[in-house]
Formats: structure tokens, sequence, C-alpha cells
């Protein structure tokens, strides 16, 4: 996945980048809103998600995001601010943009976009199971199958490469 990241504040950009990187996506950091248009613009670098400050020093994350989710629908985008008023909010929740109060770890915000968008996924059809007495389990949990206990697993053998 692939995240651009606007802060402008170089210490959080840091630690954002940081833990999002830790999680193994990668990331575009930039401190300002020309920046991130001209990577939005930029079709070798495809980004997946926005996460904006609110505060920038060439405007108004949210507004960028609204402009944004216009151009590139297939995008998923997200505020995240320490200094949402009443107004910021009730804007985020009408146009559908999530938000998230400052201070936060990035990590976990873009695990709940992974967690929306595997929630939404549909199900695999697999073949009917005989019934069973316990619950199902939901479509989003996977769980791994045993292997057949018959003969028991032959000791692995250790390759040296040549050393012997």
């Amino acid at each position: 996945m692939n995240i651009l990241f606007i802060e402008d504040e170089r210490e959080l950009r840091e630690a954002g980048v940081a833990q999002l990187e830790l999680h193994r996506y990668t990331v575009y950091p930039v401190s300002n809103l020309a920046d991130a248009r001209e990577i939005m613009a930029d079709a070798s670098m495809p980004v997946h998600l926005v996460l904006a400050d609110q505060s920038l020093p060439d405007g108004q994350g949210i507004q960028f995001v609204i402009e944004m989710k216009e151009q590139f629908p297939d995008c998923e985008y997200a505020i995240v601010s320490g200094c949402l008023t009443d107004g910021n909010v009730s804007l985020l929740e009408e146009k559908e943009i999530p938000f998230f109060r400052k201070p936060l770890l990035y990590g976990k915000v873009v695990e709940e976009f992974r967690r929306a968008h595997l929630m939404k996924a549909p199900c695999r059809e697999a073949a009917p199971e005989p019934p069973c007495d316990e619950p199902e389990a939901p479509c989003d949990v996977v769980e791994e199958a045993e292997a057949p206990c018959d003969e028991p697993e032959a000791p692995k053998r250790k390759k040296w490469f040549g050393l012997l």
C-alpha cells in the first residue's frame, strides 16, 4: 500500500513515516499541499491512502482531501489533526471522510482502513461442510488447516552446501 503522508511538523512527519514503514508500507512524506498535489498527479507514484494534517502552511487538509476525493475517487482519505473544530468534524462526517485526533499511532490508523476493506470484501464460496456444534466463524477470519496426522513427519536433513 502506498501512502501519501502530509504533515508539516518535521518531528511528527518523521515519527509517522517510521511507524508506517515499520508496517512495510511505501510512504510519500510531504510537508505541504503543493508537493502533495504533485505526487497525486504523478502516475508513477500511485497513492492508495492519503493521511493529511488539517493545518498546513499552504492550506487546509480538509479542503485538499475533498478536492482530491473528487479527482481520485478510488483512493482512500483521512484527516489526522489535533485541532479539529466542530465545523470541521461536521464537514468530514457530511463528506464521509474519516478523521483521527492526534496523538496517535499511524500504523493503527492504516490497519483500521485495511480491516474496513476486508470486512467489505465478499466471502469466497466454499464447499459445504458437515454441520458442527461450534458457531460459524466470520468470513474475515482465516483459520489454518492442520496437516493430517496419519504418518509421522520424516526428520529434516540439514544442507551444508559443500562444507563436508
